[in-house]
């Protein structure tokens, strides 16, 4: 009886201190959002906005306590139409310096990344990381597909879980945002 009550005890003040996001086990799809004339913006629950006048996707990435947006180890995808305007506005919100670089999405991960797998798809400073409060602006154009991360080029960070997926989906008409439970 003792043990269980102790059990009891514990489950609950685990489920205190849980953010009541992770309580239910859902993935969450975000498409973009737009206007009919054309000028995205982003949706409340979404980082995510779409011009499809020009073809440009901007999406908010922030990293946190090694993790991008929340999301660690792949739990999180932006999937991409092929050959759209990347703009990813990079906001560094964790006391631990970090980076974005987009590499394959292939075994073994690498312990460190400065080379990007697109042409221009990574932050400054891509292997020292920025300082806490930094910015920066990661402007590509995607490829025709592919399967990527976005992982921090800090040595041992992206190893460790600090990365999430990009993909370019050839049958893609609009870019979306998905996520699963951490």
């Amino acid at each position: 009886m003792q043990q269980t009550s102790r059990a009891v005890l514990m489950i609950a003040a685990v489920l205190a201190v849980a953010p009541r996001s992770s309580w239910a086990q859902t993935k969450d799809t975000g498409r973009a959002h737009h206007s009919s004339a054309g000028s995205g913006t982003e949706t409340a629950n979404s980082p995510l906005a779409w011009d499809a006048a020009s073809n440009t996707v901007t999406f908010a990435l922030s990293a946190g306590v090694f993790n991008f947006n929340g999301y660690s180890n792949g739990r999180a995808t932006l999937t991409v139409p092929p050959k759209s305007n990347v703009v990813m506005n990079f906001s560094q919100d964790d006391g631990t310096p970090h980076s974005a670089v987009i590499i394959e999405d292939k075994d073994p991960m690498p312990t460190m990344a400065d080379q990007p797998a697109i042409p221009r798809a990574y932050t400054n400073k891509a292997t020292e990381g920025l300082p806490q409060g930094a910015t920066d602006v990661i402007r590509f154009t995607a490829p025709d597909s592919g399967s990527y991360r976005i992982f921090c080029g800090v040595p041992g960070h992206g190893l460790s879980g600090m990365w999430i997926h990009f993909k370019v989906d050839p049958s893609a008409k609009e870019p979306r945002w998905e996520t699963e439970k951490q």
